[in-house]
């Protein structure tokens, strides 16, 4: 019986309740080793009662076994895989080695995990347990930690046990529970049946610090409550020094058995084998568990406790212990690749190409299981058994190439610094760079990844020249984070080098869009924008791109940054929904971002802010810091412009501590343009002002020319409001004359709104303004000129020519969200003698993001599953927010939702051509 813990068995119970109820969620509860987790989770497995259980134990001797305790978890419901969406139910027969097939993505096992166990929760509600968790393999860890931050309207509770994580962002999103030491009462009560005396459970008190599994194995040996010094020993010190006393009670021939099973022959058949081998009696393991040290079942030898089993394998000697893994080896045979080549691994006396050469077959077939960090372990020590250098520098580099795909950044860039020490090899050095600089791009110093990134295109141009210009592009967009225009141009003219040489369309089309994105950077947006359009007829999806997620961002980039009408602009739907469905979220977290910036400047804003936030967790999850620190920054650019101060706040602050030490250039200067609009929108001209002209000092220092990412428009509306105008007319000249070189009419539109509202030639410039963003499908910017342009008019006392933009700037405003707008757009308006009915809030902003964001895809045709698949959530959760939806539209049905995307422009899929009813056009926005 569990003793004390009414307070953490209160909490669990609330969770299996809840999931009974259909309100799924997770715990995590974490200690050390000792302080009660099994016994808790033991009780909460009698708790579940009828529901499902399933349950896995993590154990050190299967961290480089891919997705063996995930399989351990998922046993008892495989049955149910079939009905899993097609591609998930591949990746997880994958990841159990159960169907052949091309390499399986982590995140669809990840996904397949989630879908798995909420569709077996769909029968009969389920719980979950995980005791150790920190001794599981990585990739099972990460698959039960994605369905555990996912469940939402599900009928299930999931449990985990943990010592404290090396990583403690794993569990982020997971309510943690934190167990301490047993108060003293219930110490007492846990060893009253011992007899101590009252000195001795003072002792045992002092000693333990309420530490249960330690009370009784002290307790156990009343002599070593009175030893000198034991006070002093850490809590697992004490448990490990009680175990080793328990081990020393057995015979040798006991001992040597335990030995075997702790070197990892858990399974019964192992077991036997191993010990035949070596001579052995394997039904000496019995002494063991009359001794309380280990549980036997049918199956498996099971410790008591970890500590045991460490303990167990570390008191013997080490060549004991190298036999115990040759001997568990050549019983597990190669047809058990991963474990056979681990115990080689361990018995080996030094460097071993032959073992190095298994370890590294082990690693191929990790990989192609998605087990990505499982093989990163395994090359890397098949490096270290390596005998010559270039080998162990060439195994190095795929070790943190493996560690990259498992998003273990921290892990990758050692093994790549220390294969740079060691190669000569050139093919080496490239790989080792390139790969450096993508971890660079993503994770760390843009400007060690554009020297990176550039340096190994320029070697790999001579022998492969389309591979080269990938590297280049990577390049050209790390220096466009990092608003370093000279590198990006450098790299352009390291693409002109080659362009001679390109071989495939994909390749010159690529070419085409960096050099073209490198150009409008500098200033050179007519040039830029041409170079792109270059390359779209010839764009095609290069040799094994459907296998490569390196290829899918760059499909869309062309559209993007043209913005232009048509099935250029449909390929941006597309390229999400199939990274979407192929579960490829190391590229999704570029795409949203991407999706979401583009969203941001049409009228869809509800839809921005839902691909922002999902780009925001996705990149967290992948450990692609860059992405994260954009999307967070473009995030509160959005939220700023609504007036939603307090979020706003909050999201500056969190971008900040990305792009700041990081250098996101390119996302300070949005976070400061952020807190300009914010300031500016709520009437606070003075501290807008400050905000502005600390983005020009920025984009002054970063030697950034281009007009799109300058507020000079916003700066002469300041001085206009402020009463200042002096500087405002030769300002917005100068910015003028930077918008006509560019050539674009998105710039050319706020650069005549500047004029306009420094006051020259007001009449025309507006006119102009409003002409120019007739071209562009931004809605707010557009909106913007209306007030200014109704304003100066009433001014002017044009009150009856003034309500006409007035109220279309106030429509907009108010579709858009962007209350402090419409608010003064109102005012405006009533200044002129109209009466002002202000809209009731459209049905977009009645829906959160993510219902929107599940509203539109079942609108588009998804199914209800195929659209859970899309967004990483369960059927049942989709559902849930799907009534949400009914509810707050006033309709019942999926035809209905379908009739009211394809009639409502606030509502149906993301336009292909500018908003409204506005001829078609373009815009070369250097903000991508």
């Amino acid at each position: 019986m569990l003793v004390g813990r009414e307070a953490e068995r209160r909490v669990i119970g609330r969770l299996l309740a809840g999931s009974r109820a259909g309100s799924g969620g997770a715990l995590v509860v974490v200690g050390e080793p000792g302080i009660g987790k099994s016994a808790l989770l033991e009780e909460a497995e009698g708790l579940a009662g009828d529901m499902t259980l399933l349950r896995a134990r993590g154990a050190e001797t299967e961290q480089d076994i891919p997705f063996a305790g995930l399989l351990q978890l998922l046993r008892p419901i495989l049955d149910v895989r079939s009905r899993l969406p097609t591609p998930q139910a591949e990746a997880l027969a994958q990841a159990f080695a159960m169907l052949p097939g091309r390499p399986a993505e982590r995140f669809a096992v990840y996904a397949a995990t989630l879908g798995l166990i909420c569709r077996a929760a769909e029968d009969q509600p389920l719980v979950a347990v995980v005791d150790d968790l920190h001794a599981m393999d990585r990739p099972s860890v990460e698959a039960v930690l994605f369905a555990a931050r996912r469940l939402g309207t599900d009928s299930v509770a999931v449990l985990l046990g943990s010592r404290p994580l090396d990583s403690p962002g794993l569990t982020a999103g997971i309510t943690e529970l934190r167990l301490g030491g047993l108060a003293p009462e219930a110490t007492r009560h846990l060893v009253a049946h011992r007899g101590l005396t009252e000195g001795q459970m003072s002792r045992l008190l002092e000693v333990t610090a309420g530490n249960p599994l330690a009370a009784l194995e002290m307790s156990s040996s009343q002599d070593r409550l009175v030893a000198d010094g034991v006070e002093h020993l850490p809590v697992p010190g004490l448990l490990a020094e009680a175990f080793g006393a328990r081990l020393a009670g057995l015979d040798e021939a006991s001992r040597a058995v335990l030995l075997v099973a702790a070197a990892g022959a858990l399974d019964r058949p192992d077991l036997l084998g191993a010990c035949a081998r070596l001579g052995l009696d394997a039904d000496r393991v019995g002494t063991a568990e009359r001794a309380g040290l280990v549980r036997l079942t049918r199956e498996r030898v099971e410790f008591l406790h970890p500590l045991v089993r460490a303990v167990s394998y570390q008191s013997a000697e080490p060549e004991e212990r190298r036999a115990a893994h040759a001997a568990i080896a050549e019983t597990v045979g190669e047809s058990r690749l991963d474990r056979y080549a681990w115990h080689l691994a361990e018995a080996a006396t030094g460097p071993d190409d032959a073992v190095a050469d298994r370890l590294e077959q082990a690693a191929e077939a990790s990989t192609a299981r998605g087990a990505h960090a499982v093989a990163a372990r395994s090359l890397e020590r098949a490096a270290r058994l390596s005998t010559d250098t270039g080998r162990r520098a060439e195994r190095l580099v795929s070790a943190g190439e493996a560690a990259w795909f498992a998003g273990l950044t921290e892990q990758a860039v050692p093994l790549l610094d220390e294969a740079a020490r060691l190669t000569t090899d050139p093919e080496v050095r490239i790989r080792e760079m390139a790969l450096r600089g993508i971890v660079a791009a993503r994770s760390g110093s843009l400007s060690e990844a554009t020297s990176l990134l550039a340096s190994a295109a320029a070697r790999r141009a001579a022998d492969d020249p389309d591979e080269a210009v990938l590297l280049m592009a990577e390049a050209i967009y790390a220096a466009l984070y990092l608003c370093d225009v000279p590198r990006a141009l450098s790299v352009a003219g390291q693409i002109e080098a080659v362009a001679e040489r390109l071989t495939s369309p994909w390749a010159r089309g690529l070419a085409a869009t960096a050099t073209g994105v490198a150009l409008i950077i500098a200033g050179r947006g007519g040039e830029g924008a041409e170079r792109i359009r270059e390359g779209v007829p010839a764009r095609g999806s290069p040799a094994g791109s459907e296998d490569d997620p390196r290829w899918l961002p760059w499909q869309v980039l062309a559209p993007i940054w043209l913005r232009d009408s048509g099935d250029a602009r449909r390929l941006i739907d597309e390229v999400v929904a199939s990274a979407r469905d192929r579960v490829a979220l190391g590229a999704l977290p570029f795409l949203l971002f991407h999706l979401a910036r583009d969203d941001a400047t049409t009228n869809r804003w509800a839809a921005a802010e839902g691909s922002f936030l999902e780009a925001i967790r996705l990149a967290a999850e992948t450990g692609h810091r860059t992405d994260e620190g954009a999307a967070r920054a473009g995030l509160a650019w959005l939220l700023a412009r609504q007036g939603r101060e307090s979020e706003t706040r909050e999201c500056v602050a969190a971008a900040a501590g990305i792009c700041e030490p990081s250098r996101i250039n390119f996302g300070r200067a949005w976070l400061l343009f952020a807190q300009g609009d914010l300031e500016l929108g709520l009437g606070r001209t003075e501290q807008a002002t400050e905000h502005y002209l600390a983005l020009q000092r920025l984009l002054e220092e970063l030697s950034v020319v281009d007009p799109d990412l300058s507020p000079v428009p916003e700066l002469v509306e300041c001085w206009g409001r402020a009463g200042t105008p002096e500087p405002a007319l030769a300002t917005a000249e100068a910015f003028h004359r930077s918008a006509s070189a560019k050539g674009q009419p998105w710039a050319l539109a706020r650069a005549h709104r500047a004029l306009a509202l420094a006051g020259a030639d007001p009449a025309g410039n507006f006119e102009e303004a409003l002409r120019l963003h007739a071209a562009t499908p931004d809605a707010f910017e557009r909106a913007r000129s209306r007030l200014a342009y109704g304003a100066w008019l009433r001014r002017e006392r044009q009150r009856s020519e003034a309500r006409a933009p007035l109220r279309a700037a106030l429509e907009t405003f108010e579709s858009l969200g962007a209350d402090p707008w419409a608010a003064t757009a109102a005012a405006e308006l009533a200044a002129t003698g109209e009466r002002v009915r202000r809209r009731v809030t459209g049905a977009d902003r009645q829906l959160t993001p993510q219902e929107l964001q599940i509203a539109t895809l079942l609108a588009e045709g998804r199914t209800t599953r195929e659209a859970a698949a899309a967004v990483f959530l369960s059927p049942k959760t989709v559902e849930y927010h799907l009534r949400h939806v009914y509810l707050k539209l006033g309709i019942g049905s999926r035809a209905e939702l379908v009739e009211r995307w394809a009639a409502d422009p606030e509502l149906r899929p993301r336009p292909v051509g500018p908003v409204g009813d506005d001829p078609p056009g373009e815009t070369g926005q250097a903000d991508p």
